[in-house]
């Protein structure tokens, strides 16, 4: 075999600009489906030729021009991640760190790996050439595997500049540490032969990705946590409106239970005027507890009958058809949360329109097969696209946006259920399903 000491230190342009595209094409499809532009593919299987038209460029260069040479590769890395995302800026400069240090490595270990395993006497092109993409093939489907496993996925929206800051520097750090051998070869301060250096370089830029990782992992963490705790607080906070409404009824039946006190000093009052004003004043009294809604589930009855109050008031149309004893297997709290949360999206949407006769929802609670059926509609002026799931939100404070249907979707899960949101022909629809259990299907049937 050649001295590998003459062979290492040069892997040939063509094999890093590769290593630096598939870095970028592995970062793009780490970001959600509804976060790519309609032409991106296209913009990436251009940017390849782009990419090694430069690498080979910089090559041609002196190397007083060779950190030029590596910035510009760099800036194109970003214009590729830039044009061919809707993310912010602050999320393409955190992947493009990362892709940095992601080509370094593959590109370091996959020529490493060929200079030690292939005969370099006389170099074949078409074998190099297979040899370096099986080692780039492996790797990406490797590195994509250990990106994507259910423990370590990040989600790429909670990524802060902080983030993005901390990664720069790694990237520049790593590649400066790993690269540093090679600048005091030929010197005094020489740390080793060109293999011990190489070594180094494919192992430094190995301990660049596990510190990514490892932060990686504990932002992953650290978004778990905090979004357990606002499920939480929502959960809390729906019961909480629930002791309320039911304190509310307590009230609501005492003041029905003086109406007819009040109908006899009516009767008794001989001024007309008076007994007009008196009938006038009872009847928006009565107006605002016509929202009454009965289920045949107390937690369903209260929670049911405030919101509809609430949508008689701001000229809101609730349609209600539900059965309550379906939902008699749920736990209060969380049969609290589902209803609340659902409920407090649907006013939200429809409250904003303009036209009273727009302003429409429609719930229904029934038994389709052996499957508890919730659904809720509201009408909708324009058909929105969902993102990551969830409708666009036009709250001001964007990323408390979700909580409340992600708390529904912990519940959903919980009672192995499923939750489907689309929008059609001017409806939002939310449908759950949820099996019945066999203590429901007994209750249903006493």
């Amino acid at each position: 075999m050649l001295n590998i000491s003459h062979i290492l230190p040069n892997i040939p342009r063509l094999y890093t600009a590769l290593a630096e595209w598939l870095a970028c094409v592995f970062v793009f499809f780490q970001i959600p489906q509804s976060d790519r532009r309609p032409w991106a593919q296209l913009l990436l299987a251009t940017a390849l030729p782009v990419q090694i038209t430069l690498q080979f460029l910089a090559g041609q260069a002196s190397i007083t021009f060779w950190i030029p040479g590596i910035l510009i590769n760099i800036g194109w890395m970003f214009i590729v991640l830039l044009l061919t995302e809707t993310v912010s800026i602050k999320i393409n400069v955190y992947q493009c760190a990362k892709a940095f240090i992601l080509a370094e490595f593959w590109a370091s270990l996959a020529w490493q790996l060929y200079c030690y395993l292939i005969n370099q006497t006389h170099p074949v092109f078409i074998t190099t050439a297979l040899f370096m993409l099986s080692c780039y093939a492996i790797l990406f489907v490797v590195s994509f595997w250990l990106d994507n496993s259910h423990t370590s996925i990040a989600p790429i929206t909670i990524i802060t500049i902080h983030d993005a800051f901390i990664a720069t520097t790694l990237s520049i750090t790593v590649f400066t540490i790993s690269n540093i051998g090679f600048a005091l070869f030929n010197t005094p301060f020489a740390i080793g032969s060109s293999a011990t250096i190489f070594m180094m370089r494919t192992l430094i830029d190995l301990c660049g990705l596990i510190v990514l990782k490892v932060q990686e992992h504990s932002r992953y963490e650290n978004y778990l946590k905090r979004d357990i705790t606002a499920i939480n607080n929502a959960l809390h906070l729906q019961y909480e409106q629930y002791q309320a409404y039911r304190e509310s009824n307590q009230l609501v039946n005492q003041r029905f239970h003086d109406l007819k006190h009040q109908l006899d000093i009516i009767e008794a009052e001989s001024d007309n005027n008076r007994r007009l004003s008196y009938i006038k004043r009872l009847r928006q009294d009565i107006s605002q507890f016509k929202a009454d809604v009965k289920t045949g589930n107390p937690v369903a009855d209260i929670i049911l009958t405030r919101k509809n109050s609430y949508c008689i008031q701001h000229h809101i149309t609730l349609s209600c058809i539900a059965d309550g004893q379906l939902l008699n297997g749920i736990d209060t709290m969380d049969l609290c949360s589902l209803l609340g949360n659902t409920l407090d999206n649907a006013i939200e949407a429809v409250i904003k329109l303009p036209k009273y006769d727009q302003r429409l929802i429609d719930v229904k609670i029934v038994q389709k097969a052996n499957f508890i059926l919730y659904s809720i509609q509201n009408y909708i002026t324009n058909d929105i696209q969902l993102k990551d799931g969830l409708p666009p939100t036009t709250k001001q404070d964007k990323e408390q946006h979700g909580y409340g249907l992600k708390s529904v979707k912990s519940i959903v899960n919980k009672y192995d259920g499923s939750l489907t949101m689309h929008a059609h022909d001017h409806w939002f629809s939310l449908r759950i399903m949820i099996p019945l259990t066999k203590d429901i299907n007994e209750s249903n049937k006493t």
